[in-house]
Order: C-alpha cells, then sequence, then structure tokens
C-alpha cells in the first residue's frame, strides 16, 4: 500500500517567539505603509509650497505627532524617488500627516487658505 508522499514531505517549523513577534511585526508594518497614500510632493508648486516651506510644515507636522504621542512611522515615511535619473527624497503620509502639513504652512496665498479652510471643515463636517 503506497502512502501520500506529499504528507511525508511535510516537515513542520515551530514558530519561536522570536519568529512570530517578526511576522507581527512585518503585518502591523503592511498595514501601517497602506495608509501611507500621500506624496508629500504632491503639494510643490501651484503656489502652495515652495521646498524649503515644505520641509518646514512637514518638520511642524511631525512634531506635532511627537507632542501628541503618535507614533511618526505611522503617519511619515521617508522613500527616494527617481526625477529625471536622479534620486530626490521624498515623503509618503497618512491623511492625517498630509492634513497636518498642510494646516502648518504659512498663510503666502489664498490658495493656501482656502486648502486650510478645506481641510478643517472636511474635518469638523
Amino acid at each position: 500500500m503506497e502512502t501520500n508522499t506529499i504528507t511525508q514531505s511535510i516537515i513542520p517549523h515551530f514558530f519561536t517567539n522570536d519568529d512570530y513577534e517578526s511576522v507581527m511585526d512585518a503585518v502591523a508594518d503592511r498595514i501601517i505603509c497602506s495608509h501611507l497614500t500621500h506624496y508629500a510632493s504632491s503639494l510643490l508648486g501651484q503656489d502652495l509650497f515652495e521646498e524649503d516651506e515644505l520641509e518646514l510644515a512637514l518638520q511642524k507636522a511631525m512634531e506635532t505627532c511627537t507632542a501628541a504621542g503618535m507614533p511618526l512611522s505611522n503617519h511619515f515615511r521617508m522613500i527616494y524617488i527617481s526625477v529625471g535619473g536622479n534620486l530626490r527624497r521624498d515623503w509618503l503620509v497618512s491623511d492625517l500627516g498630509f492634513h497636518l502639513v498642510i494646516l502648518n504652512k504659512e498663510v503666502t496665498s489664498p490658495l493656501a487658505a482656502r486648502l486650510k479652510i478645506e481641510v478643517l471643515t472636511r474635518t469638523v463636517h
């Protein structure tokens, strides 16, 4: 009588506590990354942000999260993108991070002011 060769070739793997924690950390990181849906660089131009203004607003947004006790990695991740064959730093941000960046922009144009008001009214209602 022939036995099933598939079951004979299965070797059980017993997870150690370290294996379990690393798998759970990887799953949690994937979930967090799925909520990082905005590029900070999308705010550049269009009379909104210059690069130095965006960096300052990002820094203030991160300070706000830190002061509130929120993990920065849940809302901000530095990435590098290729632009014209050159690597350029950018940030992936969550909805909350994106709104905080907008709210930390100095109002220098009517468009920036309207965007801040739109963020606030969308959040309040």
